[in-house]
């Protein structure tokens, strides 16, 4: 069986290359013998804007050292792209076409947001043909039914032969256009990351527990009382594949692993994004999420809603006081650990029941 995969692997964030090593392993651990690959069709646009944040000097939070460490940081996640098992290059769904797959899955991450630089019509399986096209927890970003749908989006989505999104608004969409949708989890929860052996690892050498800080804007105040949590419990403060300047020292080049090792190892962990969200839970880790941009807010206040952990996002509107009555309650996982067992074993029968090599099924 030949099985391709249609995601934003090309992307240069921790994030999008471990929800797209998890899903890779799981369907080779459910299927062994199969051929499964990335289908290397690639947005240009897409590809150098996501490259150029790199070479942005940001005087407000970057110094010489740090730069040149963001530079490396670079060539580490382009060598982790390389790792991922990649087609030829493709440029069409003609391309796509000629390979003969037996089994397309278009996910994770938000391979469906129409409104996005990123955006593709092949992402929907407009254009794919005789073969079986199913979605894998797609999410459609800041897209909505309320924004003018494109034709061939509804067409694709027509075509596919099973859609699984991973948050609300992408499943309100596949409602709203008529389309029963499954949610199911980002793979990052499906699968365990085995790799990640802390004892082989030089994050194993930390002077002590850290915070550890991941892509959110937090503002001075905000600075200032997790100062002062952090002296309280005698702890570092890192940031996870990212400098700033009140950061007790470096941890900007970093591999994927090396990341989520960092989630895994951490005391407490501050966040503004879905995988960040994810890893903390993934984890077990007491965690705020401190979400500024509308397109976070709703795809963490998803998860968060749906693994009963919604007490734990911070918006600039909340209350100030928030933050450190947040800082200073522990999470009690018990109930979250119950949904989360039966969602991921929801999600994985979503996977088999669709990775199934049905040969005698002719797709026209």
């Amino acid at each position: 069986m030949k099985i391709g995969i249609l995601t934003h692997h090309y992307v240069k964030n921790f994030g999008a290359t471990l929800q797209a090593t998890a899903l890779y392993e799981t369907i080779k651990k459910i299927n062994p013998d199969a051929k499964v690959e990335f289908i290397n069709y690639t947005i240009k646009k897409h590809k150098f804007k996501n490259v150029i944040r790199f070479f942005r000097y940001r005087y407000d939070r970057d110094t010489p050292k740090s730069y040149v460490e963001k530079l490396k940081l670079l060539n580490s996640h382009r060598k982790d792209e390389k790792k991922l098992p990649r087609s030829k290059k493709m440029k069409s769904a003609e391309d796509i076409n000629s390979e003969n797959y037996d089994l397309i899955i278009i996910g994770s991450d938000e391979v469906w947001n129409f409104k996005d630089i990123a955006y593709s019509p092949i992402k929907f399986g407009y254009g794919l043909k005789k073969t079986k096209v199913i979605t894998y927890a797609a999410s459609v970003g800041d897209s909505s039914i309320e924004d003018e749908v494109p034709k061939e989006v509804m067409v694709g989505i027509n075509s596919l032969n099973s859609i699984s999104v991973r948050d609300k608004k992408s499943l309100e969409l596949c409602f709203d256009t008529g389309h029963m949708a499954t949610k199911v989890l980002d793979p990052v929860f499906i699968y365990e990351f085995p790799q990640i052996n802390l004892s082989e690892n030089n994050f194993d050498k930390e002077k002590k527990d850290y915070i550890l800080i991941y892509d959110c804007r937090i503002t001075n105040d905000q600075i200032n009382e997790i100062k002062k949590f952090a002296k309280k419990k005698d702890l570092d403060i890192i940031g996870a594949g990212e400098h700033r300047k009140w950061y007790s020292y470096d941890k900007t080049n970093v591999t994927a692993l090396e990341w989520a090792s960092l989630f895994k190892k951490a005391a407490f962990i501050i966040t503004g994004t879905f995988h960040g969200a994810s890893f903390s839970i993934k984890y077990r880790k007491n965690f705020i999420v401190y979400a500024t941009e509308n397109n976070r807010i709703r795809k963490v206040s998803s998860l968060l809603q749906d693994l009963n952990q919604r007490e734990r996002i911070i918006t600039p509107n909340s209350d100030f006081n928030k933050l450190q009555k947040l800082l200073n309650t522990p999470i009690d996982y018990n109930q979250t650990n119950e949904i989360l067992n039966h969602k991921i074993n929801e999600s994985i029968a979503y996977l088999k029941n669709s990775i199934k090599d049905d040969e005698n099924i002719k797709y026209v």
